[in-house]
């Protein structure tokens, strides 16, 4: 995961319609303030802030929710870091700017020699948007962060 983009990475990025461009960097933006902020303050204090997000920022233009969670993914993988966890809160604060509910579940898996593990993932209208990149039956969720659009 390194941060240098490569000539051919940035002309995918320049061939991308302007839209994908704008929602790209705004993804980019969100996640590493959302990564910085996991990184320095309390859990808690963030998820209070991105519950506070309609109050921060106008809203984003509507785009499919998909559309946000592959911005996301694609800035992430940019963003050292940029857990499941970050990514979670990074696109539902970007989908509520948009008017469209989220639902963070944080669950917890025993792991065989492991022992726990933790993953969060994202919900929207039935469907998993981030964190289905592993098999989930066998987390139990512990916390939901509620969805939310206005």
């Amino acid at each position: 995961m390194g941060t240098c983009i490569s000539v051919e990475q940035f002309r995918r990025f320049a061939a991308l319609p302007g839209s994908d461009r704008l929602r790209l960097l705004q993804a980019a933006l969100v996640v590493a303030a959302v990564r910085l902020a996991l990184w320095v303050l309390p859990f808690r204090w963030v998820c209070a802030r991105v519950d506070a997000r309609k109050a921060v920022l106008p809203r984003t233009g509507a785009a499919p929710a998909g559309r946000w969670a592959w911005a996301v993914r694609v800035a992430s993988r940019r963003i050292p870091g940029a857990s499941c966890l970050t990514q979670a809160l990074a696109l539902q604060w970007l989908l509520a700017r948009a008017g469209q509910s989220a639902r963070i579940h944080i669950g917890v898996a025993k792991q065989g020699a492991r022992g726990f593990e933790a993953h969060a993932w994202l919900e929207s209208g039935g469907e998993i948007l981030i964190g289905d990149d592993r098999p989930l039956e066998g987390f139990m969720p512990i916390l939901t962060l509620p969805a939310d659009a206005s």
